[in-house]
């Protein structure tokens, strides 16, 4: 259900000139005046998803997000500029800024090409201004930050020079403007802009995002801390971070898989074969060897998001 009502009148309105309406975060047909349904939504008998619309809330919400990306990338460098502003500039701070340099002008170029491929729908006028109005936008700093990152005039800069170009385009990219009204502005105030933005497409980057802003789980205790090295000699307590961590045990190499709610452990055998043991809870272990020679255990002493604990042994 919208949070707030299209609104009688703006319902009505969309109805008589053919446009799809929302029906409880549904996109349904509504029929023209003379009985035929309207061009873009197709012909159906019942509720769906607008085909139409969904791609062209998929192709905003992901448009969006890259601009706001590069806008939060920009503040970033602004802000690392800031702070080593009156330092003599290094050769480490000359890189940073030219790498910032190229990409920023390329993510414009990406955006630029991504705006200009949302398809507006004409019978909807703001869905053609907010893709003009971020297009115009886009395209009026492109040029100037296009030249300033361009590759053959950074060769003959100094550390200084380049940083100060990389300076000049955070400036230009912040001060790009959003439409007035904005695609989020709209999303909080016409119901049928609530609906669009609940497409698939644009849920997904939501929750892309939600993730990206949370803050990082802190470390969990480890006695050898994140020294795989330490398991060389048969015994070690080390924290994993990495999504494939190789661990070398006395003869034996285990290969460490971690995901966000298990952590899976493989050891390949020379002649072939291999063992692999999931590991989904604290306290959970797998063994690992051959009778005769080294065998290893691997148990799971804790996990969260970004970390996951190993205890291992071994023996003869």
């Amino acid at each position: 259900m919208f949070k707030r009502a299209v609104g009688r009148r703006r319902e009505m309105a969309l109805a008589g000139a053919g446009l799809v309406v929302a029906v409880s975060g549904v996109f349904a047909m509504a029929d023209t005046d003379d009985g035929r349904s309207d061009d873009f939504s197709g012909k159906s008998s019942g509720p769906y998803f607008n085909p139409q619309l969904r791609d062209w809330a998929d192709g905003m919400c992901e448009s969006t997000a890259s601009l706001r990306a590069l806008r939060a990338d920009s503040v970033k460098q602004a802000e690392r500029l800031r702070e080593k502003a009156g330092e003599p500039a290094s050769e480490r701070e000359s890189g940073s800024a030219s790498t910032y340099l190229l990409s920023a002008s390329e993510a414009l170029d990406g955006l630029s090409r991504d705006f200009g491929a949302v398809d507006s729908l004409t019978r909807l006028p703001d869905t053609e201004r907010l893709r003009a109005g971020y297009l115009r936008e886009i395209d009026r700093v492109r040029p100037e930050v296009r030249e300033l990152s361009d590759a053959d005039g950074l060769a003959g800069l100094s550390a200084r020079e380049r940083i100060g170009r990389a300076e000049r385009v955070t400036s230009l990219v912040a001060a790009i403007k959003d439409p007035s009204p904005s695609w989020a502005e709209l999303v909080q105030t016409d119901g049928l802009f609530e609906s669009a933005s609940n497409s698939p497409g644009c849920m997904a980057i939501r929750q892309a995002e939600r993730e990206r802003s949370e803050p990082a789980p802190p470390p969990l205790p480890a006695a050898d801390g994140t020294s795989v090295a330490a398991c060389a000699d048969g015994a070690c307590e080390v924290r994993v971070t990495e999504p494939v961590t190789h661990i070398k045990v006395r003869e034996l190499t285990l290969d460490v898989d971690r995901k966000e709610t298990k952590v899976t452990v493989r050891h390949s055998y020379p002649s072939g074969g291999a063992v692999r043991v999931n590991l989904s809870g604290e306290g959970a272990r797998g063994t690992f060897g051959r009778g005769g020679g080294t065998t290893v255990t691997v148990e799971l002493k804790g996990m969260n998001k970004g970390n996951a604990v190993l205890r291992i042994t071994s023996s003869s």
